[in-house]
This record gives C-alpha cells, sequence and structure tokens, in this order.
C-alpha cells in the first residue's frame, strides 16, 4: 500500500473517531447533567525516502490525539422536587460506588428503602464527612442550603460534599455522567464558590443543532476519504494491468 492510501486511511480512522463521540453527545442530549465530549487530533509529519530533491514534500498523516470534555455550565431548569439539587460553577457531588469514590453533575436524587439518599442508579450521596445520608420515616421538612448544608424540622443532618478540582480536563468520564479523578489533580472540598440549588436540575450542555451540523460534515467528509481511496485503488488497477500488457 503506497502512502496515498495511508494518509487516507489514518484521516478516515480519525473522522470514525470523532463520528462516535459526536453520536454520543447526540444521544445524550437529554441526560442531566452529561457534559458533551469533543475529540482532538493533530497532523504529524513523516519523512520518506521519497521526500527528498526538488518538488519533494514530507508526507502528513492524521492522529487521534485524544478528547476533552466541555464543561460549560447547562441549561437549568426549576422541577420543585425535594431532592433534584444543582452545584453550580465547577463543584461536583461525590457518590459512592463500587469503585470508590465518584463525582457527577447529575443532581436528581432520591431516597432508597432504607431511607438514604442515593442516585437514580443507587449509589450513595455523600457528606462532607464521607458519611451518606439517612432521613426518618417521619421526617418531611427536608431543605438545602446554598453551602450545601441538609436539614430537616430535626435539624442539620450534615452538609453535601462538593468538590472541586485543579483541572477538570484530568477527570476521566467512568459514565455518561460519572468522573474519577485522577491521581495528582489536586481536589478542593467545600469551595468558597460553592452554590447549590434545591429544586431544579442542569440539563446535558449539548447544542443539539451544532452536533447535527458536525454530523453532517463528518458523513461528507468520510464519503470524500472514501472516493479517494475508491479512486486510488482504480488508479493502480489500471496501472497493473496496462504494465501487465506490456511484458
Amino acid at each position: 500500500m503506497d502512502n496515498t492510501k495511508y494518509i487516507a486511511l489514518s484521516r478516515q480512522m480519525a473522522l470514525w473517531k470523532q463520528m462516535d463521540i459526536v453520536s454520543n453527545n447526540m444521544a445524550n442530549m437529554n441526560t442531566t447533567g452529561y457534559k458533551q465530549d469533543d475529540a482532538v487530533f493533530t497532523s504529524y509529519m513523516v519523512q520518506t525516502p521519497e521526500a527528498t530533491g526538488f518538488g519533494r514534500v514530507p508526507v502528513y498523516f492524521t492522529m487521534d490525539y485524544g478528547q476533552y470534555q466541555d464543561f460549560t455550565e447547562g441549561a437549568i431548569i426549576n422541577t420543585g422536587n425535594t431532592f433534584d439539587l444543582v452545584s453550580r460553577g465547577d463543584n461536583f457531588f461525590a457518590v459512592e460506588t463500587q469503585q470508590g469514590e465518584m463525582y457527577t453533575k447529575k443532581g436528581s436524587f432520591t431516597l432508597d428503602a432504607n431511607g438514604q439518599l442515593v442516585t437514580m442508579d443507587g449509589h450513595p450521596v455523600l457528606s462532607e464527612n464521607n458519611e451518606p445520608f439517612f432521613f426518618a420515616p417521619g421526617e418531611k421538612d427536608i431543605s438545602v442550603a446554598a453551602n450545601g448544608d441538609i436539614t430537616t424540622e430535626n435539624g442539620v443532618i450534615g452538609r453535601l460534599k462538593l468538590v472541586k478540582f485543579a483541572d477538570n480536563q484530568k477527570l476521566s468520564k467512568v459514565s455518561d455522567t460519572l468522573f474519577a479523578n485522577r491521581t495528582g489533580n489536586a481536589m478542593t472540598v467545600g469551595a468558597e464558590d460553592v452554590q447549590v440549588v434545591q429544586g431544579a436540575l442542569e440539563q446535558s450542555n449539548v447544542n443539539s443543532i451544532t452536533e447535527m451540523t458536525k454530523m453532517i460534515k463528518l458523513q461528507r467528509s468520510y464519503e470524500i476519504v472514501q472516493a479517494m481511496i475508491d479512486e486510488e485503488h482504480e488508479r493502480l488497477s489500471n496501472t497493473i494491468t496496462a504494465y501487465s500488457q506490456l511484458v
């Protein structure tokens, strides 16, 4: 296979990866607290033996460098539900999972059969003391203050563990709305800018029109590259056929 096909395939693989990311964003347009992903690509130059002398240029390949997460705040909608919470800005809720402590912007919580505050997936929501919250069967006057204090008619039962990271791009997305911190990424608990809103939810920050436009452009680019591969294949086939007729 010559350089033309290598270059085309490297671009095609990058486009395929980007389409996967855009497709996942579109699938989570209505997922509470979802943060969209974007692809990062780069081109690198390879000096081939043929790339010497007058009129010769190096070969450029496309490399899938990775992806980054857009942590822009999504739209806030009022629900009026007691356990629907929003953590404004860069502060995340802390929850306990079987894989350890994780972090989320999805504040749609509920009570399990034991009166424990959990996510919709059953993960306990943590307090600043790294303990779960439990409510007695008769407790109904439940409120959450802007600083994360949860109170009932019996008084304060604890403060939500709200964390902020030195670099959000160092967070690893474990699921569509759960993140794990990486070693060396400093974490602050109870930052000064903590602001919790009760009775509301943060929506996905995916812009459906933007993502649809991206998908159309990616499909067209993929088709163009595929056409180039097909044309190159036909050119080589014709060259081989013509050469075989001369010998």
